[in-house]
């Protein structure tokens, strides 16, 4: 077996130096969430029933075990797997200490190795030619899962019914390892045949005065060097295959599927800890739609003893007693998530004939177009009935006819709620990181089917991690027609619908007119000048002068336009903008969502300046996404436009003179 190893390619003297930077695009998730959201999401997409042309199948299982943690592999039996990577982890200085000590004597099974699993049953395994190197016109890669796992960075081979497009996902094994490394060892459904193969994924660095690659591999290799995985099938390899599924647990893999071992994974540390609990709140969080729809079911081993934990439709209420869901009240509560499952079940028993079917269209204008239905939703949402909208719309390709699709939204009025809960899923994926519900008590549920062209669309809209729907991407304006306005009316379908369901109370409302009139206040208030004091009602009140404001805002494409007020006195200096989508109550500038849009910063809306430019920040503020400051160099030529903003909502524009450390407000 001497021609089983780990190898790194040497570099040639013309290559790109260049180090793998996965890791930047999914920092800001927690390792925990990061494993189980992206490794699940490659399950489903493998799964056979979403394989196969009449989507049917047994469901997708998945299964942590973290045993490994704390009964490790023993040094003498972990010596087979890990000894040629020593050296390559000795020359990257970034790496863990531990591992690094370890790797610094040429010993990483000086000591016990521990590991965890992460293995799925109901999938097609890694299947396709493992002697794949490249695809193109002539050589396809079509369905060839190990070419696209094994051998591919940033490249997908993903189709449109897919939740995962970046290619970037498989990082997270890798990336739960101190050392960078993991083991994947794939029964195939298409030959029945089980493979297993190494990566290591680390840094090009300098061994002996030679530069190598930062991509190596465990397995055997041909005479040019080409990785090559074990097969069971032949005998040499049978032997370390099958001393490979008993040495680490493997469950799974007397059917098709994929096991992943991570030696050596980040246990150290309170923001790496790799936990059951933080598992747990992951796995509800992202996949409790499918779990539910008893298209997936996970299973948590913790290796202390205790039973392995079911994540089934039938227990997943019961393990949200044991979940760090971090919030006690709030969308992400436990409490919160019961709701949300009754909802969840209730709405996935809806019968086609129940639902409300409406175009996208006339949601964004119901006030206008829909006025006969509006009494009779009204009084079934009032009575906390859930409702069922069917909503069509459509979408094209830059490259493509026309085509009809559609999503679900589903709506049901809780009045013990603070604040509105709206949860969305694009497939079998929750997107976590929507929020356009405030001021309303409800609960809202929105899907858009894996099948639907739609889900293309907003699957093209997300970053790497796939956590929000962001319309101003590349990846959406290059490849598809009015995108951002077809985007907005799914993620603001909730709120646009929730206005309208929300219809004013009958009766007086004390202070209703406060924003408009603020001088005039509630009997006992404070008013300018009383100190806290009644105001006697019989002494008028004298309002302050008239004098005209220092800009002009006026309305534009999409957008707005600021202006110097000529017919105002001094001309300032130095000005102010704050924007923010209005609502029904409140300061709108208090309820600004970074979601919505942004001024700075990636995705930022177009901004020109003209007659002066930007500034950084006041002397003693750092600017948010919604401010902008500027200097004013040329009063008559001086405007600031802004376009892209949604058309079917309105725009508040806060306009505020500096000078020195003091402002004036002009709002509009």
């Amino acid at each position: 077996m001497t021609d089983i190893r780990w190898q790194f390619r040497k570099m040639d003297r013309a290559e790109m130096n260049q180090d793998p930077m996965q890791r930047e695009f999914f920092e800001g998730e927690p390792i925990n969430t990061r494993l189980v959201r992206e490794s699940i999401q490659n399950s489903l997409d493998a799964g056979i029933a979403h394989a196969s042309p009449d989507g049917k199948g047994e469901a997708v299982r998945v299964r942590f075990s973290l045993a490994g943690i704390r009964n490790p592999l023993p040094a003498y039996r972990a010596e087979r797997y890990f000894t040629d990577l020593a050296p390559h982890l000795d020359a990257i200085p970034e790496l863990d200490d531990t591992i690094r000590a370890l790797a610094a004597h040429n010993d990483l099974t000086h000591d016990d190795v521990p590991f965890i699993v992460v293995e799925d049953a109901g999938t097609v395994g890694l299947d396709g030619d493992c002697e794949q190197e490249r695809d193109s016109e002539s050589t396809p890669a079509d369905n060839n899962h190990f070419f696209w796992f094994f051998r591919n960075v940033g490249r997908s081979g993903k189709g449109d019914t897919d939740n995962g497009s970046w290619g970037l996902g498989k990082w997270v094994f890798p990336d739960a390892s101190l050392a960078s490394a993991y083991i994947a060892v794939t029964r195939r459904r298409s030959d029945d045949e089980i493979l297993l193969m190494g990566q290591s994924v680390l840094k090009q660095h300098d061994i002996g005065g030679a530069r190598y690659v930062p991509y190596g591999y465990f397995g055997t290799f041909d005479g040019d060097g080409f990785q090559l995985p074990l097969r069971h099938g032949e005998a040499a390899h049978e032997s370390i295959i099958t001393r490979c599924i008993k040495d680490f647990g493997l469950q799974y893999r007397n059917q098709p599927g994929l096991s992943v071992i991570i030696p050596f994974p980040r246990i150290l540390g309170e923001e790496a800890y790799i936990e059951t609990p933080k598992m747990l709140a992951a796995i509800v969080d992202n996949y409790f739609y499918p779990i539910i729809d008893r298209r997936l079911e996970v299973t948590l081993d913790a290796g202390d003893g205790t039973p392995p934990i079911e994540i089934t439709a039938d227990t997943i209420d019961g393990v949200l007693d044991m979940a760090d869901l971090d919030e006690e009240t709030g969308e992400r509560s436990p409490d919160a998530y019961r709701r949300l499952f009754a909802m969840t079940r209730q709405c996935l028993e809806v019968p086609e004939d129940d639902y409300i079917e409406m175009s996208a269209r006339q949601l964004a204008k119901m006030g206008d177009d829909n006025a006969s239905i509006i009494p009779s939703l009204r009084r079934r949402y009032n009575a906390y009935e859930l409702l069922a909208f069917r909503i069509s719309t459509d979408v094209q390709r830059k490259k493509g006819a026309r085509e009809n699709t559609e999503f679900r939204l589903y709506v049901q009025r809780d009045d013990s709620l603070t604040e509105g809960h709206d949860y969305y899923v694009r497939g079998t994926l929750s997107i976590p990181e929507m929020d356009y519900l405030r001021n309303i008590r409800a609960r809202t549920l929105l899907v858009v089917d894996e099948n639907e062209p739609l889900a293309a669309m907003l699957r093209d809209s997300e970053p790497p991690a796939h956590t929000s729907w962001r319309p101003q991407t590349s990846r959406v304006t290059d490849h598809w027609w009015a995108a951002k306005r077809r985007i907005d009316e799914v993620r603001y379908a909730p709120r646009n619908l929730l206005q309208v369901m929300e219809a004013p109370r009958e009766g007086v409302q004390k202070g209703a007119f406060a924003d408009v009139f603020p001088r005039l206040r509630e009997k006992g208030r404070a008013t300018a000048g009383t100190k806290g004091r009644e105001r006697n009602p019989d002494v008028p009140v004298t309002p302050p002068p008239w004098r005209p404001p220092d800009f002009a805002i006026s309305e534009s494409v999409d957008g707005f336009r600021v202006r110097i007020d000529n017919s105002a006195g001094p001309k300032p200096e130095r000005a102010r903008l704050r924007v923010a989508y209005d609502v029904l109550r409140g300061n709108p500038l208090n309820h600004y969502n970074r979601n919505d849009f942004r001024l700075r910063g990636i995705d930022a809306l177009p901004v020109t300046i003209e007659g002066g430019s930007e500034e950084p920040a006041t002397q003693n503020s750092q600017p948010r996404d919604n401010e902008l400051y500027v200097r004013i160099d040329d009063p008559q030529k001086f405007s600031v436009s802004v376009q892209g903003f949604d058309p079917n909502r309105d725009v508040f524009v806060r306009v505020e003179k500096l000078e020195l450390e003091e402002s004036e407000d002009d709002d509009s």
